[in-house]
């Protein structure tokens, strides 16, 4: 069982790193050391500033580093999470030789979305450095017999579910969707995910349980376009304008974002073609049964939440 866990892109505010640490906060005894890895190379801002201070009043350890390949970083810990977001995918691999290097035996990569494993998802853009992680830990795994990982697979978090990324125009009650109002997703709360992950981190790595190389795969519903946009219309009071789009249509828009450069659009072009092709849709069984004393929030009490919270007018693109 984990004691000691270090969590790595976990500082950022509003992150999904971030639900994991308020969750860490209401139950950290049952790990002797919890401690966030802060890349002091980077800038940071006010927020940042008083994040960090936050957690240190609460009992966390800061990590400064410079570098994220340096083993030093790393040492004494059981088990390193990663919550790197899209441009920093890339770094895993070097993350985890240092963390190798430094006796760590065990890795939660940056996989909390989609299972990569299924359909077409494999050879997506958007799941280009997670392929690569997944393929270094498979490498590393020959060299080193006691090396394991944990990939926890939820599907969607309902919170940014509905945002501009994948065609939402909330400011305007508009949508442009590849897919059909028919086309599912896995969702869930942020923080009913949050809570999960760390029961994950609770449960032995054993063979009884799931061993030490595990996949976990929670999330909350399956509700279709035209289910969303029906909560949405509820939450907001207003009527969205939805437009549905040929899914392979987004192939273009992909193509068009890499020729320009812009890689947020081409990831975006990539991600919105995996959806409508139905690739968030987390195959079953879940894993949710394993941990009853958790119940879920539907999406709608979700997006209530979200769209009335401080944040919404940034997150949902409102002012």
């Amino acid at each position: 069982m984990f004691k000691s866990i270090l969590l790595v892109g976990a500082i950022g505010v509003g992150s999904f790193g971030d639900y994991v640490a308020h969750e860490l906060i209401k139950d950290p005894t049952h790990f002797t050391r919890i401690a966030f890895f802060n890349n002091i190379s980077r800038p940071t801002d006010e927020a940042k500033k008083a994040r960090i201070q936050e957690l240190k009043a609460q009992g966390f350890e800061i990590i400064d580093a410079a570098d994220y390949a340096s083993p030093k970083a790393y040492e004494g810990f059981d088990c390193v999470l990663s919550f790197l977001g899209n441009h920093g995918l890339y770094l895993q691999p070097a993350i985890i030789d240092a963390a190798i290097e430094a006796g760590v035996r065990h890795f939660y990569p940056s996989e909390y979305g989609a299972d990569i494993t299924e359909g077409q998802n494999w050879t997506q853009r958007y799941y280009k450095y997670k392929v690569q992680t997944r393929e270094h830990l498979d490498a590393k795994a020959q060299e080193i017999p006691d090396l394991g990982w944990t990939y926890y697979l939820l599907g969607r978090l309902t919170e940014w579910s509905v945002i501009s990324h994948f065609g939402f125009d909330n400011k305007n009650a508009k949508a442009k969707i590849y897919g059909t109002s028919s086309g599912r997703q896995s969702l869930i709360s942020a923080q009913d995910s949050a809570r999960y992950l760390v029961e994950t981190l609770k449960e032995p790595l054993s063979p009884q349980a799931k061993g030490r190389r595990r996949t976990y795969r929670i999330s909350g519903s399956d509700p279709t376009y035209a289910e969303i946009f029906e909560i949405l219309e509820r939450v907001t009071g207003r009527k969205y304008d939805v437009t549905y789009l040929d899914v392979e249509s987004a192939k273009q828009e992909e193509a068009q974002a890499k020729v320009s450069g812009d890689i947020d659009a081409e990831l975006a072009a990539s991600h919105k073609l995996i959806q409508g092709r139905e690739g968030t849709l987390l195959p079953r069984p879940w894993d949710n049964d394993r941990f009853p004393q958790i119940h879920p929030k539907n999406v709608e009490e979700t997006l209530r939440e979200a769209f009335a919270s401080e944040r919404a007018k940034l997150v949902y693109g409102l002012e």
